[in-house]
Protein backbone atom coordinates (compact mmCIF):
# COMPACT_ATOMS: atom_id res chain seq x y z
CA UNK A 1 0.00 0.00 0.00
CA UNK A 2 1.15 3.50 -0.82
CA UNK A 3 -1.43 5.67 0.96
CA UNK A 4 -3.94 5.81 3.81
CA UNK A 5 -7.25 7.56 3.08
CA UNK A 6 -8.67 9.00 6.30
CA UNK A 7 -12.37 9.87 6.27
CA UNK A 8 -13.54 12.26 8.98
CA UNK A 9 -16.99 10.88 9.78
CA UNK A 10 -20.02 11.66 11.94
CA UNK A 11 -23.50 10.16 11.74
CA UNK A 12 -24.39 9.81 8.06
CA UNK A 13 -24.21 6.28 6.68
CA UNK A 14 -25.97 7.29 3.45
CA UNK A 15 -23.08 9.61 2.62
CA UNK A 16 -20.53 7.06 3.73
CA UNK A 17 -21.97 4.41 1.44
CA UNK A 18 -21.55 6.69 -1.58
CA UNK A 19 -17.97 7.45 -0.53
CA UNK A 20 -17.21 3.74 -0.23
CA UNK A 21 -18.64 3.10 -3.71
CA UNK A 22 -16.46 5.88 -5.10
CA UNK A 23 -13.36 4.56 -3.33
CA UNK A 24 -14.07 1.08 -4.64
CA UNK A 25 -14.11 2.61 -8.13
CA UNK A 26 -10.68 4.25 -7.76
CA UNK A 27 -8.18 3.64 -10.55
CA UNK A 28 -5.42 3.15 -7.95
CA UNK A 29 -6.70 -0.25 -6.87
CA UNK A 30 -4.64 -2.11 -4.30
CA UNK A 31 -2.60 0.97 -3.44
CA UNK A 32 -4.46 2.36 -0.43
CA UNK A 33 -6.22 1.57 2.81
CA UNK A 34 -9.21 3.43 4.27
CA UNK A 35 -9.52 4.61 7.86
CA UNK A 36 -12.87 5.77 9.24
CA UNK A 37 -12.17 8.51 11.79
CA UNK A 38 -15.47 8.55 13.68
CA UNK A 39 -16.25 11.23 16.24
CA UNK A 40 -18.81 8.85 17.75
CA UNK A 41 -19.11 5.15 18.62
CA UNK A 42 -22.36 4.24 16.88
CA UNK A 43 -23.27 0.56 16.61
CA UNK A 44 -24.83 1.29 13.21
CA UNK A 45 -21.39 2.23 11.90
CA UNK A 46 -19.93 -1.11 12.96
CA UNK A 47 -22.82 -2.98 11.32
CA UNK A 48 -22.38 -0.97 8.14
CA UNK A 49 -18.66 -1.65 7.98
CA UNK A 50 -19.15 -5.36 8.65
CA UNK A 51 -21.48 -5.44 5.63
CA UNK A 52 -19.28 -3.34 3.35
CA UNK A 53 -15.78 -4.62 4.10
CA UNK A 54 -16.12 -7.92 2.17
CA UNK A 55 -17.37 -6.00 -0.88
CA UNK A 56 -14.53 -3.49 -1.04
CA UNK A 57 -11.20 -3.78 -2.85
CA UNK A 58 -9.33 -2.03 -0.02
CA UNK A 59 -8.72 -2.78 3.67
CA UNK A 60 -10.79 -0.78 6.15
CA UNK A 61 -9.77 0.35 9.64
CA UNK A 62 -12.13 2.05 12.07
CA UNK A 63 -11.42 4.25 15.07
CA UNK A 64 -14.20 5.63 17.25
CA UNK A 65 -14.78 7.47 20.51
CA UNK A 66 -17.68 8.50 22.70
CA UNK A 67 -19.83 11.30 21.35
CA UNK A 68 -19.00 14.04 23.84
CA UNK A 69 -19.32 17.05 21.58
CA UNK A 70 -17.12 18.16 18.68
CA UNK A 71 -13.86 16.23 19.01
CA UNK A 72 -12.96 15.80 15.35
CA UNK A 73 -9.28 16.59 15.94
CA UNK A 74 -8.95 13.90 18.60
CA UNK A 75 -10.47 11.34 16.23
CA UNK A 76 -8.11 12.40 13.43
CA UNK A 77 -5.10 12.00 15.71
CA UNK A 78 -6.23 8.48 16.59
CA UNK A 79 -6.65 7.66 12.90
CA UNK A 80 -3.22 9.06 12.12
CA UNK A 81 -1.66 6.80 14.73
CA UNK A 82 -3.11 3.60 13.24
CA UNK A 83 -2.27 4.46 9.62
CA UNK A 84 -0.09 1.75 8.06
CA UNK A 85 1.49 4.00 5.43
CA UNK A 86 3.54 7.17 5.55
CA UNK A 87 1.36 9.12 3.09
CA UNK A 88 -2.05 10.35 4.21
CA UNK A 89 -5.01 11.52 2.11
CA UNK A 90 -7.80 13.30 3.99
CA UNK A 91 -11.40 13.64 2.87
CA UNK A 92 -14.54 14.58 4.79
CA UNK A 93 -17.52 12.32 5.37
CA UNK A 94 -19.68 14.47 3.11
CA UNK A 95 -17.34 14.46 0.09
CA UNK A 96 -17.38 11.91 -2.73
CA UNK A 97 -13.95 11.40 -4.32
CA UNK A 98 -13.43 11.49 -8.08
CA UNK A 99 -12.30 8.08 -9.37
CA UNK A 100 -8.80 9.47 -10.08
CA UNK A 101 -8.34 11.14 -6.67
CA UNK A 102 -5.94 8.62 -5.13
CA UNK A 103 -4.05 8.08 -8.39
CA UNK A 104 -3.48 11.81 -8.85
CA UNK A 105 -2.27 12.29 -5.29
CA UNK A 106 0.13 9.39 -5.66
CA UNK A 107 1.53 10.91 -8.87
CA UNK A 108 2.56 14.04 -6.94
CA UNK A 109 3.72 12.19 -3.82
CA UNK A 110 7.03 13.94 -3.22
CA UNK A 111 8.57 14.53 0.20
CA UNK A 112 8.26 18.11 1.37
CA UNK A 113 4.94 18.72 -0.40
CA UNK A 114 1.52 19.47 1.04
CA UNK A 115 -1.01 18.67 -1.69
CA UNK A 116 -4.49 20.15 -1.76
CA UNK A 117 -7.45 19.82 -4.09
CA UNK A 118 -10.85 21.48 -4.39
CA UNK A 119 -14.51 20.55 -4.24
CA UNK A 120 -17.65 20.88 -6.31
CA UNK A 121 -20.66 21.94 -4.24
CA UNK A 122 -23.49 19.62 -5.24
CA UNK A 123 -27.02 20.98 -5.26
CA UNK A 124 -29.77 19.67 -3.02
CA UNK A 125 -31.55 18.02 -5.97
CA UNK A 126 -28.60 16.06 -7.35
CA UNK A 127 -27.52 15.07 -3.84
CA UNK A 128 -30.95 13.57 -3.21
CA UNK A 129 -30.80 11.66 -6.50
CA UNK A 130 -27.34 10.31 -5.73
CA UNK A 131 -28.29 9.19 -2.24
CA UNK A 132 -31.47 7.56 -3.48
CA UNK A 133 -30.12 5.84 -6.59
CA UNK A 134 -26.54 5.20 -5.37
CA UNK A 135 -25.49 5.80 -8.97
CA UNK A 136 -22.18 7.64 -9.32
CA UNK A 137 -22.69 8.02 -13.06
CA UNK A 138 -24.86 11.02 -12.19
CA UNK A 139 -21.68 12.85 -11.17
CA UNK A 140 -20.97 14.41 -14.56
CA UNK A 141 -20.63 17.92 -15.95
CA UNK A 142 -24.01 17.98 -17.70
CA UNK A 143 -25.92 16.86 -14.62
CA UNK A 144 -24.03 19.41 -12.51
CA UNK A 145 -24.91 22.23 -14.90
CA UNK A 146 -28.58 21.23 -15.11
CA UNK A 147 -29.07 20.75 -11.36
CA UNK A 148 -27.68 24.05 -10.08
CA UNK A 149 -24.44 22.89 -8.51
CA UNK A 150 -21.90 25.50 -7.41
CA UNK A 151 -18.16 25.73 -8.10
CA UNK A 152 -18.67 23.51 -11.14
CA UNK A 153 -15.32 24.66 -12.56
CA UNK A 154 -13.62 22.83 -9.69
CA UNK A 155 -14.88 19.58 -11.20
CA UNK A 156 -13.05 19.86 -14.51
CA UNK A 157 -10.60 16.95 -14.70
CA UNK A 158 -7.68 18.47 -16.60
CA UNK A 159 -4.54 16.90 -15.09
CA UNK A 160 -2.30 18.10 -17.94
CA UNK A 161 -2.62 21.76 -16.86
CA UNK A 162 0.75 22.83 -15.39
CA UNK A 163 1.09 24.27 -11.91
CA UNK A 164 2.13 27.65 -13.33
CA UNK A 165 -1.29 28.07 -14.97
CA UNK A 166 -3.24 27.60 -11.74
CA UNK A 167 -4.22 30.78 -10.00
CA UNK A 168 -3.21 31.25 -6.39
CA UNK A 169 -5.64 29.42 -4.16
CA UNK A 170 -7.50 31.11 -1.35
CA UNK A 171 -7.37 28.64 1.52
CA UNK A 172 -6.57 24.97 1.37
CA UNK A 173 -9.79 23.34 2.65
CA UNK A 174 -7.55 20.85 4.37
CA UNK A 175 -10.22 18.72 5.96
CA UNK A 176 -12.11 17.91 2.82
CA UNK A 177 -9.34 17.25 0.29
CA UNK A 178 -5.61 17.17 1.04
CA UNK A 179 -2.62 14.84 1.20
CA UNK A 180 0.79 14.95 2.84
CA UNK A 181 3.41 12.80 4.51
CA UNK A 182 2.58 11.51 7.97
CA UNK A 183 5.94 12.60 9.32
CA UNK A 184 5.16 16.25 8.53
CA UNK A 185 1.99 16.09 10.60
CA UNK A 186 3.83 14.37 13.43
CA UNK A 187 6.45 17.14 13.34
CA UNK A 188 3.77 19.62 14.46
CA UNK A 189 2.21 17.10 16.90
CA UNK A 190 -0.78 16.33 14.71
CA UNK A 191 -4.13 18.06 15.02
CA UNK A 192 -4.78 20.48 17.86
CA UNK A 193 -7.46 19.07 20.15
CA UNK A 194 -8.19 22.48 21.67
CA UNK A 195 -10.78 22.98 18.89
CA UNK A 196 -14.01 21.70 20.42
CA UNK A 197 -16.62 23.50 18.32
CA UNK A 198 -17.37 23.22 14.57
CA UNK A 199 -16.73 25.94 12.06
CA UNK A 200 -13.38 25.39 10.35
CA UNK A 201 -10.90 26.58 12.95
CA UNK A 202 -9.11 23.24 12.93
CA UNK A 203 -8.45 23.55 9.18
CA UNK A 204 -7.05 27.06 9.44
CA UNK A 205 -4.94 25.93 12.38
CA UNK A 206 -3.29 22.97 10.64
CA UNK A 207 -2.53 25.14 7.59
CA UNK A 208 -0.71 27.90 9.46
CA UNK A 209 1.21 25.41 11.60
CA UNK A 210 2.47 23.46 8.58
CA UNK A 211 3.57 26.72 6.99
CA UNK A 212 5.28 27.81 10.22
CA UNK A 213 7.14 24.48 10.37
CA UNK A 214 9.00 25.55 7.23
CA UNK A 215 10.54 23.49 4.47
CA UNK A 216 7.20 22.49 2.94
CA UNK A 217 5.88 23.42 -0.49
CA UNK A 218 2.10 23.86 -0.85
CA UNK A 219 1.10 22.34 -4.19
CA UNK A 220 -2.29 22.84 -5.83
CA UNK A 221 -4.07 19.76 -7.17
CA UNK A 222 -6.82 21.78 -8.81
CA UNK A 223 -8.25 20.05 -11.90
CA UNK A 224 -6.81 16.69 -10.82
CA UNK A 225 -7.74 15.89 -7.18
CA UNK A 226 -11.48 16.48 -7.07
CA UNK A 227 -14.21 15.78 -4.54
CA UNK A 228 -17.96 16.40 -4.71
CA UNK A 229 -19.50 17.89 -1.58
CA UNK A 230 -22.91 16.39 -0.79
CA UNK A 231 -25.51 19.04 0.02
CA UNK A 232 -26.59 19.48 3.63
CA UNK A 233 -27.88 22.32 5.76
CA UNK A 234 -25.27 24.39 7.59
CA UNK A 235 -24.44 22.66 10.86
CA UNK A 236 -22.94 25.60 12.68
CA UNK A 237 -23.64 29.28 13.15
CA UNK A 238 -21.54 32.43 13.26
CA UNK A 239 -21.57 32.09 17.04
CA UNK A 240 -19.86 28.69 16.64
CA UNK A 241 -17.16 30.12 14.37
CA UNK A 242 -16.20 33.07 16.56
CA UNK A 243 -14.58 31.05 19.39
CA UNK A 244 -12.52 29.09 16.83
CA UNK A 245 -11.32 32.26 15.17
CA UNK A 246 -10.26 33.66 18.53
CA UNK A 247 -8.36 30.45 19.37
CA UNK A 248 -6.59 30.40 15.99
CA UNK A 249 -5.60 34.06 16.22
CA UNK A 250 -4.22 33.64 19.73
CA UNK A 251 -2.20 30.58 18.76
CA UNK A 252 -0.76 32.36 15.73
CA UNK A 253 0.12 35.31 17.95
CA UNK A 254 1.92 33.00 20.40
CA UNK A 255 3.62 31.11 17.60
CA UNK A 256 3.01 27.62 19.01
CA UNK A 257 3.07 25.72 15.73
CA UNK A 258 3.90 22.52 17.61
CA UNK A 259 0.58 22.25 19.40
CA UNK A 260 0.45 21.38 23.11
CA UNK A 261 -2.73 19.32 22.95
CA UNK A 262 -2.04 17.07 19.99
CA UNK A 263 -1.05 13.44 19.51
CA UNK A 264 1.33 13.90 22.42
CA UNK A 265 0.16 15.92 25.42
CA UNK A 266 3.02 18.36 25.94
CA UNK A 267 3.73 20.29 29.14
CA UNK A 268 2.11 23.67 29.20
Amino acid sequence: MQASVIISYYKNLYNLELIFLALNNQTAKGKFEVIISEDDDANDTIKFLDKMKPLMSFPVLHISQKDEGFRKCMALNKALQVANTGFIIFIDGDCIPHKKLVEEYLKEKIEGRVLYGRRVMLSKSISKKLLRAKDLNRLNLLQSLLSGCKRIEEGFYLPFIPQSFKKKENGILLGCNMALFKKDLLAINGFDEDYISPGGGEDTDIEWRLKALGGLAFYSMKFSAIVYHIYHTVRFSKDDIMPNEAVVNEKIKQGFFICKNGIKKLDQ
